[in-house]
């Protein structure tokens, strides 16, 4: 069957971003349609894909620009109607879902969560929304009407699939609609060096504000913790301000070099209410624990007291307490590694085969 996946935008590297590469491994070949595609900005491995973007896409520089100009995209997204194939795979949240293929062209979409800047905006600071204040307030104000335009073109799509139960859950409370999950997976080394002598904790994710690296960032300064803080956008300045001598920013590095990261790391501090979360699972096939936010994905991917521990609310004060804790328990790497094998590449690229070709 000929086979186009077509993702929301190429600007950043995310856990998105990450399992449309896998989704690229499990069809060898097929063309990567998407909006925007900045190369410095995403995986290095796309500039050896089929990356095809919408008219216009070379004028953008930056994410900003590119969300500033979300209309457009929708616009010309919709415009695309892949006569030329038998299948598309929609890797979407708030954009490649909307596609109106061909009559004939049969549709499925990895859906990674209701979109979020309608259903859940109260999770985006002003520093990190792309408009302006009396924009956002304009935006607020039709709301409504694009949650309504957003479940009648979602509802529409034949099948759904996303990315474990929590989000399936999501889905079928916002849209009505169930959803195949199919777990992304990680690649578990084939082996590790001895965890010997690790004096710092780890933060990898977007600096965004519903990541909630602030608390990550404020518990180790208070109580005197290092912390290495990977990752960028746009709170970064603020968050280097709450900064005391022992946090490091080391901005976005190479997967090699996070490898060496997560190697040297007491333990991976996940604050984020995440739909899944990929960094968790990352971060344990090092053997590595996690200190996580107890709600969301993480519930899924983290095993209590085996391969981490849970904290119960989005303050500083109750990370402190499960760092405590933490320090205070004990965990067997390669306990952690086994729980975590059960997010295997081989799983996900069957299952990801059978949703996209079965009728």
């Amino acid at each position: 069957m000929r086979i186009a996946i077509v993702h929301d935008a190429l600007c950043v590297a995310g856990g998105a971003e990450r399992l449309v590469l896998w989704m690229a491994k499990a069809f060898p070949g097929v063309p990567i349609y998407t909006s925007v595609y900045l190369p410095a900005g995403t995986f290095s491995e796309f500039r050896h894909r089929d990356v095809r973007v919408l008219p216009l896409a070379r004028f953008i520089r930056s994410e900003r620009q590119f969300k500033l100009l979300y209309p457009l995209w929708l616009y010309l997204i919709q415009r695309l109607d892949f006569r030329d194939f038998d299948v598309v795979l929609s890797s979407s949240t708030y954009l490649a879902k909307f596609i109106t293929p061909a009559p004939g062209v049969k549709h499925a979409c990895y859906l990674y969560a209701p979109f979020r800047l309608l259903w859940k905006p109260e999770s985006y600071s002003g520093e990190s929304l792309p408009t302006p204040v009396a924009a956002s307030g304009m935006v607020k104000r039709i709301v409504p009407l694009l949650r309504k335009w957003d479940l009648r073109r979602t509802r529409a799509i034949p099948k759904l699939a996303t990315s474990c139960r929590n989000m399936a859950d999501e889905i079928q409370k916002v849209y009505s609609m169930p959803a195949a999950i199919l777990y992304p997976p990680v690649e578990i080394p084939a082996e590790i060096p001895a965890r010997e002598g690790t004096e710092y904790y780890l933060s990898v994710s977007r600096l965004i504000s519903h990541k909630r690296v602030d608390i990550a960032v404020k518990a180790c300064a208070q109580t005197g913790r290092k912390l290495v803080v990977v990752g960028d956008g746009p709170e970064r300045a603020k968050l280097e301000q709450m900064a005391g001598e022992g946090i490091t920013f080391a901005g976005r590095v190479s997967d090699e070099q996070l490898q060496a990261l997560y190697r040297g790391a007491k333990g991976l501090i996940f604050p984020s209410y995440e739909d899944y979360g990929i960094v968790p699972l990352e971060a344990q096939a090092w053997g590595v624990p996690v200190i996580a936010y107890g709600k969301g994905g993480s519930l899924e991917t983290v095993q209590e007291s085996i391969s981490g521990m849970f904290f119960d609310r989005q303050e500083v004060d109750s990370l402190v307490e499960a760092l405590n804790r933490f320090e205070a328990a004990s965990f067997d790497p390669e306990q952690i590694r086994r729980w975590v094998s059960r997010f295997d590449v081989k799983s996900f690229m069957r299952g990801l085969q059978e949703f996209v070709m079965q009728d």
